[in-house]
């Protein structure tokens, strides 16, 4: 199958995301506030979803979100790809996990992976706060 991998660098306004599909793990860390969400996230997304849809079995996905901040532009992006996610869980018994990542003392990215979690609600979320 094509893209087995994905890496893409980090910037000083985009993460590092890892997609190994051999592994089905799945990453994003460090800031993202790209100047065009679309263009950065469309491709990502368009891989998971090439993956998902080639795939009639039920599989297992690790993602871990490591985000140190991310606009909003990229939160709806975050939704776009929860919810390929979410459908693949419901219609394809994917067991999806979300490692979402952050400082103890950051509630705005708690805030955030709470309330995805309350959004999606196949998809099995563990609030992580990250190792000192």
């Amino acid at each position: 199958m094509k893209n087995q991998l994905l890496y893409i660098n980090a910037s000083k306004n985009t993460p590092e995301v890892l997609w190994d599909a051999s592994g089905c793990r799945f990453s994003f860390k460090g800031v993202s506030y790209p100047e065009d969400a679309d263009k950065f996230y469309n491709p990502i997304y368009k891989t998971i979803k090439s993956y998902i849809k080639s795939k009639n079995t039920k599989s297992k996905i690790k993602m871990v979100v490591d985000f140190e901040y991310f606009n909003t532009s990229t939160a709806r992006m975050l939704y776009k790809l929860f919810s390929l996610f979410n459908d693949a869980a419901n219609t394809k018994d994917y067991l999806v996990e979300i490692d979402w990542v952050y400082e103890f003392d950051d509630f705005d990215m708690i805030d955030s992976g709470k309330d995805f979690d309350f959004m999606f609600k196949n998809l099995n979320f563990n609030l992580t706060e990250k190792a000192a």
